[in-house]
C-alpha cells in the first residue's frame, strides 16, 4: 500500500512519494530480498537522507498512536488528490 502511495505521490503534489516508497520498502524488506536490496544500495548512495528516512520511520514506528493518525492522514490525502484529479478530468471533459 505504501508503495502504491509512492508511486502516486510521484505525480500528486500533496503526497511525498519518495518517503512511501522508502517506508513500503521498509515493510518488505524483513520478508523480501529484492526489497532489502534496494533499500541498501539506497543507504550506500545517499547516506544522510537514508538516515533523515531511517530516523523518521522509527519515530512513527514507536508511536501506535502516531501511525494510525498518519495513516487516517494519507488515506485522506490520497482519497482528496483522487477526488481533485477526478474532478479536474471531468472540467477538461466538460471544456471540451
Amino acid at each position: 500500500m505504501f508503495i502504491i502511495l509512492g508511486i502516486l505521490g510521484l505525480f500528486l503534489p500533496l503526497l511525498q512519494g519518495i518517503l512511501f516508497i522508502v517506508i513500503g520498502l521498509t515493510i518488505l524488506s524483513s520478508r523480501y530480498a529484492f526489497a532489502r536490496n534496494l533499500l541498501l544500495k539506497a543507504e550506500r548512495k545517499y547516506p544522510k537522507e537514508y538516515a533523515k528516512m531511517q530516523a523518521v520511520h522509527d519515530r512513527i514506528m514507536a508511536s501506535k498512536l502516531l501511525l494510525s493518525t498518519s495513516l487516517t492522514i494519507l488515506v485522506g490525502l490520497l482519497g482528496l488528490g483522487v477526488y481533485l484529479a477526478i474532478l479536474g478530468i471531468q472540467q477538461l471533459n466538460a471544456i471540451s
